[in-house]
């Protein structure tokens, strides 16, 4: 059983525990803090009523604003498509040496080369494109299969 006791020094009430002569103090937390703490509990609750918030076994709620950061993915990756459309078609009926011919439509090739690359290459060939062992090194002039653009 706790023996609660006035502390001498301050005249706060104890709350009976004690370790190494140390006696802890009943203070009150402080007001602001508490205030803080209920705020904090309504903004959970109108989060949890307005975004998706419960996982449940194939989905999360719904909540009431209907928000899913999936569906915002979605709808800018169809963004993406969408402004990429022209460039892709005209990429898809030009030959390679056009296509390098033309700044634009390089500097879109190399960049989606690089993403396949990140994606593809990088496990095995590195980063920098400078091999591992077994894999050979993708920056220098001996190529298995040749060099060239047609052959790459």
């Amino acid at each position: 059983m706790a023996d609660k006791q006035i502390d001498e020094i301050s005249g706060v009430e104890t709350t009976g525990h004690e370790w190494d002569g140390i006696r802890e103090l009943s203070n009150p937390m402080p007001r602001w803090w508490v205030w803080s703490f209920y705020a904090t509990i309504v903004w959970s609750l109108g989060y949890m009523v307005l975004y998706p918030a419960w996982p449940l076994v194939n989905e999360a709620t719904k909540g009431v604003l209907n928000y899913s950061s999936r569906g915002e993915l979605a709808g800018e990756m169809e963004g993406a498509r969408v402004a990429q459309g022209a460039i892709l078609e005209k990429i898809s009926k030009v030959s390679l040496e056009e296509i390098l011919a033309d700044p634009q439509l390089a500097r879109f090739a190399t960049a989606g080369g690089a993403s396949a690359f990140r994606v593809n290459c990088v496990q095995c060939h590195g980063t920098g494109a400078a091999g591992g062992q077994g894999y050979p090194n993708l920056n220098d002039d001996e190529w298995l299969w040749g060099g060239d653009i047609n052959a790459i």
